[in-house]
Parts: structure tokens; sequence; C-alpha cells
């Protein structure tokens, strides 16, 4: 049997590709910005953006860029999409939009991908990791209010696998504190908590465009948000902002304003265009493929516990996260060894928390100690490494995974995965 392990490139994608290759504008960004065009070009709405002439006013990009920005802005109903070349980027966009820097701390959960957490190591801030929910496996808000302190300047969610995080608790906490919320939903293109997309309910979102995600123009990243200064403050730090700053701004408004070279091109916004036009139908195979799958497994249910979707969520999964509590009957790892010589590809969890990783358990990131032990730092509280979260440690060592639940696969491999577990398994 068969996984396909890429999404197929349509007719479309190509005919766009090709208009823009011959255009020869491949990446049509400028670092520079006339002084009297600064405020009203940077707080410019990502829908009036993409009504600009073709190369006008290229500090915000090209037509393709600016045409992905305001599609998206209109689809997801945000007014900003500031893109970037990935959704790594877009976290250090928006931790330094929030102004978040040396002295500070910012909560998130161990589990998710590396960046989530080393995107708060690029301003000098320093991460304070908290435990995920038994079942739901997104951030615990019962975890997180324990761990906020006078030193808690952002709360990063992540929307694991497709999965809401518990998004009214949270807010209700991050309000009444002030403190404020991105939502990395990467692993969430689409997905809806009470209507309301993933990435638009907090204060900064992010999306993946990344070769595995449920959509691709094989890298990049966008960063939504309804917050004029968050989005102009991005847009600086995404293309040498630093050389643009006039000089009779106040210190808090340049502050965190480094810039990089984060530009998406327009090669890979044509890709983006296209695919984020046929995202609805890509998400339905997921969720079609997964609530097949889940059920056909449902004999299996108490060894083998599927993600539990929060309340209120409209899930389209991005990787399948069952646990598995059938060690009495198979060693997880012969499991995922027998599923995978019968051509299934199944893998455990995390190889490493990021909690557990190094950068983090040995507090060596910059030289002297930085950020861990900067000055600003000396007495922000810090606990890393194994053992530290017991609860997420847990369900790491029970997770299982299936990634292949994309088009082009169908119920036919669905079915082959049930019949090899039945198989496996036998009449338990």
């Amino acid at each position: 049997m068969k996984f396909y392990p890429t999404v197929n490139v349509l007719r479309n994608e190509k005919k766009e590709l090709l208009k823009c290759l011959n255009s020869k504008n491949w990446s049509s960004f400028k670092g520079s910005l006339k002084e009297s065009d600064y405020k009203n070009v940077l707080g410019l709405s990502s829908l009036s953006a993409g009504k600009l002439k073709d190369l006008e006013i290229r500090f915000l990009g090209g037509k393709y860029v600016r045409r992905l920005e305001s599609n998206v802005a209109k689809q997801f109903k945000v007014k900003y999409c500031v893109s970037s070349n990935s959704a790594t980027s877009c976290l250090h966009m928006a931790l330094a939009s929030l102004n978040v820097g040396p002295g500070d701390e910012v909560l998130v959960p161990s589990m998710s991908f590396n960046s989530t957490a080393t995107s708060v190591l690029y301003v000098n801030a320093v991460p304070k990791f908290v435990e995920v929910k038994k079942d739901t496996f997104c951030i615990d808000p019962v975890d997180m209010k324990k761990k906020i302190t006078n030193k808690t300047k952002a709360i990063i969610v992540v929307h694991l696998g497709g999965n809401s995080a518990e998004m009214d608790k949270i807010l209700s906490i991050s309000k009444k504190l002030k403190i404020p919320v991105i939502e990395d939903a990467a692993q969430a293109p689409g997905c809806r908590f009470k209507k309301k997309y993933l990435g638009t309910i907090g204060d900064i979102g992010i999306l993946s465009l990344t070769e595995t995600k449920n959509i691709t123009s094989g890298e990049g990243g966008l960063l939504l948000t309804n917050n004029e200064n968050y989005a102009r403050r991005s847009r600086l730090v995404r293309n040498h902002g630093e050389g643009v700053i006039l000089e009779n701004l106040k210190k808090t408004d340049y502050e965190n304003i480094i810039g990089m070279n984060y530009r998406l091109t327009e090669l890979q916004s044509v890709i983006a265009i296209e695919q984020f036009a046929r995202l609805k139908k890509v998400n339905m195979v997921r969720k079609k493929n997964s609530e097949y799958l889940i059920n056909g497994l449902k004999k299996f249910n108490k060894i083998l516990i599927p993600q539990k979707i929060e309340n209120n969520t409209e899930y389209y999964p991005y990787i399948l996260k069952f646990l598995w509590r059938g060690n009495h009957i198979l060693n997880k790892k012969t499991l995922i060894k027998k599923l995978n010589m019968a051509g299934i590809p199944f893998t455990g969890g995390y190889e490493r928390m990021m909690h557990e990783n190094p950068i983090f358990s040995k507090m060596i990131a910059y030289k002297n100690g930085c950020p861990y032990f900067c000055s600003k730092n000396k007495k922000i509280s810090k606990k890393y490494g194994k053992g530290t979260l017991p609860i997420s440690e847990r369900i790491n060592k029970d997770f299982i995974w299936f990634k292949f639940i994309h088009p082009p696969n169908k119920k036919i491999q669905m079915d082959y995965i049930i019949s090899n577990f039945k198989k496996i398994l036998g009449d338990i």
C-alpha cells in the first residue's frame, strides 16, 4: 500500500507561477521608504495594500505578496496579514512587535516544535514552560496561571495538531492581567474555535506554509493581527526596519526594531495564493480521513486513545495523535515496528521535548550566559530539564502519531491501516 507524503501541485499553481517567472519580478521588496510615507504606509491595512499598483511602495513587497496578504486577511477576517519566509520568523516578529526583551518571561507549552520556544531567545527573553492538558495536549490554563509572574510579558498558545487550546479560559486570565497572547496556529490553518479562526482570537496569530503543513508554498509564514502597532512593527522587523525608522520617534517606538530579511518571495506567494484557495477542500479530506480512521479503530479505544478535541472546536487535523496505553499487551516500539514493516508510517512522539533540549536544560544559548544569566534576567525563575513537566513527559512517552491523512490519501489507505491494527492486536 502506498502512502502519499506530498501535496499535489495543481494546474493553477503552475500557470500562475509561469506568469510570475515571465514578469522577472521574483522578489519586489525594497528596504527603503519615503519619510513622508512612514506612518501611512506602515499602518496600511492588508486589503488597502493589496490595491496598490504592481511596484508601488515596495517596502511592503510586490503584487503577489500583497495579494496573498490581502486574500488571507479577507479570508480570516483580520485587518492585517504580514507574510514572512517562515512561521519561525513570524514568531520572532510577533515577540518583537510586543516589545518583549531582556528581563521578560514568555510562557510556552513544551509540546511543540522548537521554534515556539527558541523564538523567545531571539529577543533575549526567557521562556517558561507550561504543562499541557492530559486529553487535548494543548496548553493547560490552570498550570499557565500558576506560572505567571510580574515578569511575564507574553503567552504563546499552541493549537497542537489542529486542535484548539481552551481559549476562553486563557483569554479570561490574560486580559485580566493585561498579558498579550500569541497563537501559534502553524498546525491549524482554517480551524475555528466558537466560529472564530484560530490565529485571530488572541492579539497575534501565526500560520505556517512550510512543506509539511496543511497547505504550503515550500517555506513561508503569516502573521495575523487587528492591532495596527503590532502590524507596523512586524513589517519593520521583516524588512530591515532600522534603516527607515525616523529620528524623531519615541524610544519605545524603535526598541526591538533590529530589522531582518524575513521577506517572502513573489514566487512563493503565487503558490500560497492558490493553496489558500483550496484550503477548505484540503481540510475536508483531512477531516474525512481522520474521522474514518478513528471510527475504524474504535474497538481499541481503551488502549489507543485519540486526542480529545476541545469543546466548540471546528477541527481539521494536521497529525493524528494517539496515546498508546497497551504496553501490557504489546510494547509501543514493537507496535510501531510492526506497522512500519507493513508499510504504514506511524511514529512515536517527540524525540525530546523542548524543555529537555540542551539549549534549555544546560542553559547555553549565547555567550556569557545570555539570556538566562544576563543582568536583567538574574531574578527570573528558570527550571528546565527532564522531570520538570511530568504530565507532558508522560503524554509524550505514550504518543503514537500518524501524519498521512492528507490528500491524495483516501479511504483505501485508512482501510489498510485498520485491517493491520486488527491483524496485529487481534481480538483484545
